[in-house]
């Protein structure tokens, strides 16, 4: 399923516009509790498919927080991606209290509780993960509530990339949709190492970056294993599999994560629609079928024909 909706709060009586707003955040994101005024002003675009979220909302000054309890009784395990747009945002999260400008970005979770408030004028883009897709990329995530930089680099593609999917989100299918957001988690990943991770780490991080790239490029070949990565590269087996040990994962976990990524586009793309579930998997390097679609529903909550069947119906 995939939406895009627009809703504010002038379609609304005036006296009942704050919580009018209380219920549609809540609802759209997690519980939280609401500081705002009665007569509160607001609006809210917001695209989603089974998967991800991307909102864009304009607001009046607010004070939101999300305690231990309502993380127990609404857990939600997803990352929150916050980019302002227009005005600075105060965020507590972890022991960590920051001020997000327009010129950054906040990761935080959706899962522990956080304290954050703007003023009068505010608008940002939200952009929501399912923990497991950002966690399969940052297996050592070591906390939320962290600023990246978004005015340069990585950053900037991160944010360019996801006000694109907004401006063009009433042309996409939701196969599309889902498409992006996966690219947009990687590099997103990327953004995060390059800023929270110490120089003396860089050049390990470098070697695992070469490493995945080189799968993700040889993934449909069904007869790559961690031997034929390191002889490949120049590097040892045992160095192959150091460089992954730091990251929680090893050579053969990655060839796989990387397949099911590549038979997931392939069976979202409408190019590939003439091909069975059954080539899909043998031409994305798999040589047995129920391996590939026991290893496809572990990893995505859903079995390869569903993601098809949803692609054509988007089609």
């Amino acid at each position: 399923m995939y939406t895009f909706e627009t809703s504010r709060t002038s379609d609304c009586d005036r006296r009942e516009r704050g919580e009018w707003w209380r219920d549609q955040v809540s609802s759209i994101q997690c519980r939280m509790s609401f500081e705002l005024a009665a007569d509160y002003r607001g609006r809210i675009e917001h695209q989603r498919s089974d998967s991800y979220q991307v909102i864009r909302w304009w607001g009046d000054a607010e004070e939101i927080s999300r305690d231990r309890q309502q993380v127990r009784t609404d857990p939600r395990d997803a990352y929150e991606l916050v980019i302002p747009i227009h005005g600075a945002l105060m965020l507590r999260q972890d022991d960590q209290t920051s001020h997000v400008a327009p010129t950054q970005m906040a990761l935080i979770s959706l899962d522990r509780s956080l304290d954050l408030r703007h003023g009068d004028g505010f608008s940002s883009i939200a952009f929501i993960v399912p923990r497991e897709r950002l966690d399969l990329r940052l297996p050592r995530l070591s906390q939320s509530g962290v600023t990246l930089a978004a005015k340069l680099g990585l950053g900037r593609i991160v944010v360019d990339m996801i006000a694109s999917l907004r401006e063009n989100g009433a042309s996409l299918a939701g196969s599309q949709f889902d498409a992006i957001c996966d690219r947009i988690v990687d590099l997103l990943a990327l953004t995060y190492n390059a800023d929270t991770t110490a120089a003396v780490v860089d050049v390990q991080e470098g070697l695992v970056t070469s490493i995945r790239r080189f799968v993700r490029e040889n993934a449909h070949d069904p007869g790559l294993t961690g031997a034929v990565v390191a002889a490949r590269l120049g590097w040892s087996l045992r160095n192959i599999q150091t460089q992954l040990q730091r990251v929680d994962t090893t050579p053969s976990d990655l060839i796989r994560e990387e397949r099911l990524a590549l038979a997931r586009l392939r069976l979202q793309d409408p190019a590939w629609f003439r091909q069975s579930v059954t080539q899909v998997a043998y031409a994305s390097g798999f040589g047995d079928l129920s391996t590939f679609s026991n290893a496809y529903r572990r990893h995505f909550g859903e079995r390869p024909s569903d993601t098809r069947s949803a692609a054509r119906d988007d089609a």
